[in-house]
């Protein structure tokens, strides 16, 4: 009777149990935030995908049906995607506020990569190999016209290590209006909010801030 009952206490919990494959939690905040149903079929855009599986904020979303775009400037990590997310779009792309010749910076720590050279010393430091990449950047609305992305599609998080400004500066606001805007930010100071770069700027595109949790922003327009 004691593996019956096991047994069907197992049934329950499973049906009932909420994973997270984001680092701190971000893809229950994201489904919190957005209240999708169980049957919707959302559309995000994860800008710094990074690996399609592991500390991913949107692959909780992929294997309850959603879709969407995903871009790195990582090929090595792009590539992954065939074969844990083969219905998605991934994008071997380095995404900017303008096309233009950039280095790209791929960290042994594959999290850390970045456009951002005043980090190097450090990761040399901790003994991280530093491979460096020439490559031509490209804004998020070329990608999004591309691959035909809603106007108003569900999500868009942005982590681009210091660089997350100007990828938000490279979407045209006017034809597409994510309902949830996920930004990663080690700098941001709660009590200095209004002052905040990123903060303003969006508060310029028609979103409020709805919360800040362990380094992430989160955004929805002003009239949700």
């Amino acid at each position: 009777m004691g593996i019956i009952f096991s047994s069907l206490n197992r049934l329950v919990l499973g049906r009932s149990l909420k994973y997270s494959f984001a680092f701190t939690g971000e893809d229950r905040i994201i489904e919190s935030l957005l209240k999708a149903k169980i049957t919707y079929n959302g559309f995000y855009v994860d800008v710094g995908a990074n690996h399609p599986k592991f500390l991913s904020n949107t692959y909780s979303l992929y294997r309850k049906g959603w879709r969407g775009i995903c871009i790195d400037a990582n090929k090595n990590l792009i590539k992954k995607y065939e074969f844990f997310r083969p219905k998605d779009h991934a994008v071997h792309a380095l995404v900017s506020d303008i096309a233009t010749s950039r280095t790209f910076y791929q960290v042994q720590n594959n999290v850390l990569s970045t456009t951002d050279a005043r980090f190097l010393r450090d990761f040399e430091q901790e003994g991280l190999e530093v491979k460096e990449e020439v490559m031509q950047s490209t804004t998020l609305t070329d990608i999004l016209d591309r691959y035909h992305a809603p106007k108003d599609f569900d999500l868009l998080g942005v982590d681009a290590e210091e660089h997350d400004l100007e990828v938000l500066k490279g979407m045209d606001w006017n034809r597409y209006r994510p309902r949830l805007v996920v930004v990663e930010d080690e700098t941001f100071d709660f009590r200095n909010r209004a002052i905040h770069p990123m903060v303003f700027f969006m508060q310029q595109k028609g979103y409020d801030l709805k919360g800040y949790v362990l380094k992430n922003l989160y955004f929805m327009p002003s009239d949700s």
